[in-house]
């Protein structure tokens, strides 16, 4: 029975929080897309605020943001050109570092090294990527 168990275990998909500024969306579902027909056992969680971060409104979209970290193991961050200036992204992963999630950056464009990495980022140990879906999956782990 226990060997059945580690079985489910392992084959069980590690769940991945996507933070990105809201004009990157449809890298969103490009990586997503990718990650599914690499096969590799990854199931992402994201949220596109939609609502303005120092609104009435923004308490709840927090805790439903904090709901979806504590139920993942990792925080990929798409770094694009105005990732870092979105309080969105900055307080998911600062609260992703809270949890203890491990962290990875992920640059949208290949090389772009003019897209500055977010603050948090820079302060927590976690490598930052070119878009390679193969080294984005060995990252996670």
């Amino acid at each position: 029975m226990a060997g059945f168990l580690r079985t489910i275990a392992a084959s069980a998909p590690k769940r991945v929080f996507l933070s990105f500024a809201d004009e990157d969306i449809a890298r969103v579902g490009l990586l997503c897309g990718q990650a599914k027909k690499q096969n590799c056992g990854l199931e992402f969680s994201e949220c596109s605020p939609k609502v303005a971060y120092d609104s009435v409104a923004a308490e709840r979209l927090r805790q439903q943001l904090r709901d979806q970290i504590r139920h993942t193991a990792v925080t990929v961050c798409l770094i694009g050109a105005t990732t870092h200036a979105s309080k969105w992204v900055d307080w998911e992963i600062r609260e992703s570092i809270r949890k203890g999630n491990r962290l990875v950056g992920v640059r949208l464009d290949r090389g772009a090294l003019s897209h500055r990495i977010p603050s948090p980022l820079l302060f927590h140990p976690a490598p930052i990527l070119d878009w390679d879906i193969a080294d984005i999956v060995r990252a996670i782990g």
